[in-house]
């Protein structure tokens, strides 16, 4: 578990839990397989499949999305 927020910035697959918000950084691409117990913010030319979970909305920068878990915010 992740407390507070946490920016991932290099490609990969994201497993946990972050109490706060998560950052994708401009140009990576991230499969969000865990929780995010805030917003998840993609920045411009990330992209992120949410294959987990986010309790606190998506705020994209420019980035691209791609929804199969679940996001209530």
């Amino acid at each position: 578990m992740h407390l507070g927020d946490v920016t991932i910035a290099e490609d990969g697959r994201f497993r946990g839990m972050v109490t706060g918000t998560l950052t994708i950084a401009a140009g990576c691409e991230v499969d969000m397989a865990g929780m995010v117990d805030g917003a998840l913010v993609v920045e411009a030319g990330a992209k992120v499949l949410v294959s987990g979970m986010v309790n606190g909305g998506i705020v994209d920068r420019g980035g691209q999305v791609v929804v199969t878990g679940m996001v209530n915010g």
